[in-house]
Order: structure tokens, then C-alpha cells, then sequence
């Protein structure tokens, strides 16, 4: 075998992305640098796979494996101090319950340093003065106040408070409950779909359109694996989705090796839905199916990235080469398990590609249509070892330091009928380093660091398994980070082959991308390491969220540096305004700019953003932190990309702290 063939040109394709037992080991994910914050928010139920944005009003939705879709409440709309006032009726000697707030004013008779000190003091206890010193508890269970042994006087139901902190009694026998702040604002996940709303139980596709409509993919069997995108549309009068079928897959004959995990991404317009048919094979090999010619390797649907038109139902995506290639419903060609996709803000769709069983790099893909990206016969930028007529795997060193299961099955082996490659590849990102970039020396099988050795890998060591791929849309990161992609490593949490290179993993990875030609290139930091099973991300201004699979299943916020806010000019005499607001623009209708004035009460991060009457994000003019004051904001009438957009009404949004306010302008060409 001639093993120097293969060029040491080297990309990211991670190992089989095949789910393992772990260990339940808790993370603890550490910052690699001073500027960036983690915090855990809360636990997750099993089986998280995704986490989406609703791009909208930044609110944070994630998907179980088995369908269920829960909205994360992030506490952003936080209640301050909050007592409940219990009253006795002299005549029946029932409590009247009213909630009081301190920053709306309590009244006189209120002994709130007293009630302080109770709440401080965490009193669990507290003895009715008008009742003969008569004790009562507040139960940690059930929130319950009762009267030894078990009389209950008062429920959460009747005080009114979830998380009741402590109690009190004033002189009078009025008794006062007090509110866990931290519990009643903390984050949490609240169910809002299931199995029962959409029909599927199989479903790893996660995405939320410009508008709010809600897209998944999912997985049946029919004679075969069926990919199925289907979305659910809000309905706001009776408070419910109704879910449709967009498009199925004919069916996919099961293989050597499966990759049922059909990943979807919106468009940022909204108008079409991307599905990751995934592969039937490890790397290429023979994998006979019925109703195929002997020798079946991949089938024209598996492998491949389809698109369909959001506005479809009931499309049905053809097994058939022919008529798969006549009904424009496949987009590229040449993944082996392109899981996760993003798109970047100028438009660009990226996905990130599992690799084989073998030691073959892990890929980052710039995905465009019509282009093939080598899989079976090219992964991570490298020949596929068995496409060779003299292969040997006894003395290929890609595959001798792995136990994977390919490996155990027998799966690489002599394959002198491999067919030739269909077309030129496109070949993935080129990882500069100077991390995530290790490789197998295929001469002498050693683990070696490519950018130590002025070398590059197309893109990740081996095994990293990329997922989880966000960019910042918004350019609201520090200039270091502007515009720029961030990914996950799963690595050794799912495929336990990662270890051999001696490249820690299960980290957040910084992607400072660059176009150069027909490709991009990237230099690749870690900023992020310690994550249980990472499985996915979203991004709302300079936060990173992360989701994991494993260990204590957390939902991590991670916060990075925030650019400085940019076109938006300080007006008035610096007086604190008395409340938030959204002024008119001006001049209304306009032509080709306009100002929009603006105040906040409160310092805290502020987002000026257009929107067309659809809902999707025209341009962010605003997005960053701002002090107290009246400001103004310009806008040229142009997108995101600079580009003109046309004439018509567009709305645009303030959101300030806890105020959200919206108005419409009028643009007229």
C-alpha cells in the first residue's frame, strides 16, 4: 500500500457519532480566559439534544430526543421583594390574603424591618401573639403553614406564594409569608409540546423560523428510515400549534453503519428548511439493500443535504436519483453525518460533519448547493484509504490505535470494486490552529500537532464530533469576536476515541473565520473546556447557552466580552429619564434615512432592531450596554448586509431591561 498518497492535508471529521452509556460525572466548565463568565442556570431533563432561539424576542426553547419541547425561563423578568399579607376575619377567624410588593409601596401597619430580619433569619417558626403564643411552621415540602401536629391553616394556594422563604407574625396576629426570591427567580424549563402535539417520538431537528413557527425533524420507520420535517404554527387565539407535514423522505434502507439524526436549520428569510439525510455507511463500504444493485454503497438519499419550501406539505422527497435530482429538493452532496448547521451572518450555511470510525479528521463544511463534499471517497480532506486497489488494513495506521466498532465488524477491509469518485470534491475549512488541530501520522501512525509543525487539518482532530455551530448574527461581541462562529466538541463524551491524541475536548471552540477563494480558513481557540457531553448552542447577544447530554445534564450561560454599541448618539440634558420609551421616528414616511429617539430609566443592555411585517430581523441598530439617558439612532434604510431594502412599513422594537416596546415606520424608494 502506498500510504503517501494520501495528502496531509487534514480536516474535521469526528468519530462515529454513535451514543454511548457515560458515566454521571458533573461538569464544571472553566473559562479559559479572564473575560469570559460560565454560570450554570439548571438542570436538564434526559435526552436534550437541541436548544433554539426564537429569534423574535430571544427566548430560549429546547427539544428532547423523545419530542418534547420546553421553553427555558431565564428570570429576566424578575420579582423583587414580595410578602404575603394574611389577615383574620374576627368573625370567622379565616385568613384574607393580600400579595404586597415593596417597590409598589406597603402599607403603614407593615413591620417590614421585622419581616426583613424574619426572612434573614431563613424562621421557619413564628408564634401568633392573639392566639396564646399559638406556633405555627412553614413547611419546606409543600409551601403549607400548619399548626402542630397537622392542622393546616393556610396552602400555597390560598397565600399565594410558590416559594415561600419564612413567616412572621406582627403584633396584631396579622401573619406575613415572605417569598424565596432566588427560587421564585430562578431559570427553569416549562413544557409547552410533546409526542401527543406533533406524532413523533424519533425527533433530533430543532429550529425556530424568523416568524416563531417551530420546525423539527424526525425520524419514522416505513420499509426503511423516513426524515421528516414537519412545523407547528402558533395559533394566538386559542393559545395552541397546529403541526402540518412539510415533506418526508422515501425510505432509506438501513446500512453497515446508520446515521438517523436528521438535523434541520431554517433560512434566516424564513423561506426554506435544510435536512441532514444522513449516511448509511462508515466510510463507503458495501451495505446491500433490497431494491438496489448488488454492491450498494450510499443511495442517492443518504449522504446529502436536502431544502425544501418552508410554505410546502406533504412533499414527498423521491428515492430515486433522477427524480430526486429533477424536483430541486437535493441541495449537496458528500456528508457522512452533517448533524448541526448554521447559518453566518452574511449569509453563508455552514455544518459541522462526524468523521469516520478511523482516525480521519472531523469537518467543518461551507455547505453550496450543487457542491459535493467527498464523502464516501474524501473525509476531512484526505483519500479514503479503501478507494486504493492495494489497500491493507492490517498496516493502515488510521485505523490500528482505534477500537471502534467499524473496526470490530470487520468493515474496513480490501475493496477492489470501490467505485470511482462521481466529481472534484470541495474540500472543508482549513483549521490554522492552534488548537483542536491534531492528527495521525499516516506514515508512522504517530498523534502530531499540525500548526506546531506549520501544517493545517480540514478542520478538527479526529473523533471531536463538531456540534452545535452559532455565529454572532448581531456583531454584539467584542471586536475580537465580532461576526465570528463558535462550536462544541462532544469528542470522547459519544465515541471514546479521542483519548489517543492527547487533545482534550468537550470544550466551546472560538472559529475566527476567514474567506479565502473558494474556501474558508480558520484559526481555532478554545475558550471553554470541562463541559459533560456538550450537545448544542444558541446565542442571544454576547451568551453563549450550551445544553449537555451528560453528567448533571446542565444548561450553561456563558458570557463573553460585549462590543461597544455602535450608531446610536446621546441626547437631552442628562437628566434620568422617569420611565423607558420608544418615540415616533422622523421624518415618517422617509427617504433614504431616519432617526428614532429613544430612553431608558436604568442602565443595563439595550437592542434598537427593525423587523419587516413578517418578522424577520431587517437590521440591529442597537446592541449593547447603555447608561441611563435619551438617546437617538439612525437608520439607511439597508439590511444587516448593507444591502437596500424596499419600500414599505417595517417595524422596529426597543428592549431595554424588562421593557419591550414597538412602533412602525413607513420607507418609501
Amino acid at each position: 500500500m502506498v500510504m503517501t498518497r494520501r495528502l496531509l492535508l487534514l480536516c474535521l471529521t469526528a468519530a462515529a457519532f454513535t451514543m454511548q452509556p457515560v458515566q454521571q460525572v458533573a461538569a464544571q466548565p472553566t473559562a479559559l480566559r479572564d473575560d469570559i463568565q460560565v454560570r450554570n442556570m439548571l438542570s436538564l431533563n434526559r435526552g436534550i439534544f437541541r436548544i433554539v432561539k426564537d429569534r423574535r424576542d430571544n427566548t430560549l426553547y429546547t427539544l428532547a430526543g423523545n419530542g418534547s419541547i420546553s421553553r427555558i425561563e431565564r428570570g429576566e423578568n424578575a420579582v423583587g421583594e414580595t410578602i404575603a399579607q394574611g389577615k383574620a376575619n374576627p368573625n370567622t377567624g379565616e385568613r384574607n390574603w393580600t400579595i404586597l410588593n415593596s417597590a409598589e409601596g406597603l402599607p403603614a401597619e407593615v413591620p417590614i424591618e421585622a419581616i426583613r430580619a424574619a426572612a434573614e433569619a431563613l424562621s421557619l417558626r413564628a408564634n401568633d401573639p392573639t392566639d396564646g403564643d399559638q406556633l405555627h411552621i412553614l413547611s419546606t415540602q409543600n409551601g403549607n403553614i400548619v399548626k402542630p401536629p397537622n392542622l393546616v391553616v393556610a396552602t400555597p394556594q390560598e397565600h399565594g406564594l410558590d416559594f415561600p422563604k419564612a413567616i412572621f407574625f406582627g403584633a396584631d396576629g396579622t401573619l406575613y409569608v415572605v417569598l424565596d426570591l432566588e427560587k421564585a427567580n430562578a431559570p427553569n424549563a416549562v413544557a409547552v409540546a410533546s409526542s401527543a402535539d406533533h406524532g413523533f417520538t424519533d425527533v433530533q431537528g430543532f429550529d425556530i423560523g424568523p416568524d416563531g413557527t417551530f420546525y423539527i425533524g424526525a425520524t419514522t420507520r416505513d420499509n426503511g428510515r423516513v426524515n421528516n420535517i414537519v412545523k407547528g404554527v402558533f395559533d394566538p387565539s386559542t393559545g395552541q400549534r397546529t403541526w402540518t407535514t412539510i415533506a418526508i423522505t422515501e425510505p432509506l434502507p438501513s446500512g453497515t453503519k446508520n446515521h438517523p439524526h436528521p438535523g434541520i436549520v431554517v433560512s434566516p428569510d424564513g423561506r426554506f428548511v435544510y435536512l441532514n439525510s444522513g449516511s448509511r455507511t462508515d466510510h463507503g463500504e458495501a451495505a446491500p439493500a433490497g431494491g438496489y444493485p448488488e454492491g450498494t454503497r450510499e443511495v442517492p438519499l443518504s449522504s446529502a443535504i436536502l431544502r425544501v419550501p418552508s410554505d410546502g406539505e406533504g412533499i414527498v422527497i423521491p428515492a430515486d436519483e433522477e427524480a430526486l435530482k429533477a424536483s430541486g429538493y437535493f441541495f449537496a452532496d458528500g456528508f457522512r453525518n452533517a448533524f448541526d448547521m448554521a447559518f453566518a451572518g452574511n449569509g453563508d450555511l455552514f455544518a459541522g460533519d462526524n468523521g469516520p470510525d478511523s482516525d480521519l479528521p472531523d469537518a467543518l463544511m461551507w455547505v453550496r448547493q450543487g457542491h459535493h463534499f467527498g464523502f464516501p471517497w474524501r473525509m476531512g480532506g484526505i483519500d479514503n484509504p479503501q478507494t486504493f486497489p492495494d489497500y491493507d488494513p492490517t498496516v493502515d495506521n488510521y485505523i490500528l490505535f482505534t477500537n471502534s466498532g467499524a473496526k470490530s465488524a470487520g468493515l474496513f477491509h480490501n475493496d477492489p470494486t470501490f467505485p470511482p469518485p462521481p466529481m472534484v470534491f470541495s474540500d472543508p475549512v482549513i483549521n490554522l490552529g492552534p488548537d483542536a488541530d491534531r492528527f495521525r501520522d499516516p506514515e508512522t501512525g504517530e498523534a502530531r500537532d499540525a500548526s506546531d509543525l506549520g501544517l493545517a487539518v480540514k478542520t478538527f482532530t479526529p473523533h471531536s464530533s463538531p456540534l452545535g455551530i452559532v455565529f454572532d448574527v448581531d456583531n454584539a461581541l467584542s471586536p475580537e469576536f465580532r461576526g465570528d462562529g463558535f462550536v462544541l466538541r462532544t469528542g470522547d463524551d459519544c465515541c471514546s476515541n479521542l483519548n489517543s491524541f492527547d487533545d482534550p475536548d468537550q470544550d466551546l471552540l472560538h472559529l475566527d473565520l476567514e474567506k479565502v477563494g473558494d474556501n474558508y480558513q480558520a484559526r481555532v481557540t478554545r475558550i471553554v473546556e470541562g463541559f459533560r457531553g456538550p450537545m448544542d448552542t444558541a446565542i442571544i447577544n454576547n451568551k453563549i447557552y450550551v445544553v449537555e447530554r451528560s453528567g448533571s445534564r446542565g444548561l450553561w450561560e456563558i458570557t463573553l466580552p460585549a462590543g461597544p454599541v455602535t450608531a446610536v448618539e446621546e441626547t437631552g440634558d442628562g437628566a434620568v429619564p422617569a420611565n423607558s420609551a420608544l418615540a415616533q421616528n422622523y421624518p415618517n414616511p422617509f427617504n433614504p434615512g431616519t432617526v428614532i429617539p429613544f430612553q431608558i430609566n436604568l442602565g443595563d443592555r439595550v437592542e434598537l432592531v427593525v423587523y419587516d411585517l413578517a418578522g424577520q430581523k431587517i437590521r440591529t441598530l442597537v446592541n449593547g450596554q447603555l447608561a441611563a439617558g435619551s438617546y437617538t439612532a439612525d437608520w439607511d434604510g439597508r439590511d444587516q448586509s448593507g444591502v437596500v431594502v424596499a419600500s414599505g412599513v417595517y417595524l422596529y422594537q426597543l428592549h431595554a431591561g424588562t421593557h419591550r416596546e414597538t412602533r412602525k415606520l413607513t420607507l418609501l424608494r
